[in-house]
């Protein structure tokens, strides 16, 4: 998401990743050389479309970034984050790292600079400039609502612009 409303959306990367690993699975199954064969071409095809469907983001973000005079893109910092969400599917990983590498050199072409920055309490700290207070009762889900002067939005909206 960006400061200035817009989001990005995983559905349609997980529908397809999800797709990617439904076919591989049937050629699996099947054992012969052909299907094996098969395999490691549709591999090749996942690999490239997940590149592209990457870098298409990628764009977006530095363009969104550039039309709205930012000069600066920042992104949670992901290290150390199979530990921090056990549950997370490898592609999903693999793409925000991705994502932000692509980000990163797209943004530096065009005088825009990408960082990382630590995600703690992000999500839960008022991005109101003259509240800024920080408890997890604040966020339910992708409800932000501060405990303290009562400022209601989208939680990741919230995280973003705080």
């Amino acid at each position: 998401m960006a400061s200035t409303g817009t989001f990005w959306q995983g559905d349609e990367y997980d529908h397809w990743c999800g797709e990617f690993e439904k076919r591989r699975g049937e050629m699996q199954q099947r054992g012969t050389q052909a299907a094996h064969n098969a395999l490691l071409r549709l591999g090749k095809r996942e690999e490239a479309w997940r590149k592209q469907y990457i870098h298409t983001v990628a764009n977006e973000i530095v363009t969104e970034a550039v039309e709205n005079g930012c000069d600066v893109i920042a992104f949670e910092d992901l290290t150390d984050i199979r530990e921090r969400l056990p549950h997370a599917k490898w592609h999903h990983i693999w793409a925000f790292r991705r994502l932000f590498e692509y980000v990163e050199y797209k943004a530096s072409e065009r005088g825009v600079t990408a960082k990382q920055v630590a995600p703690n309490h992000t999500s839960q700290r008022c991005s109101r400039t003259d509240c800024e207070f920080t408890h997890e009762a604040n966020r339910d889900g992708e409800h932000f609502h501060c405990q303290k002067c009562g400022y209601e939005v989208n939680a990741d909206y919230n995280a973003v612009v705080g």
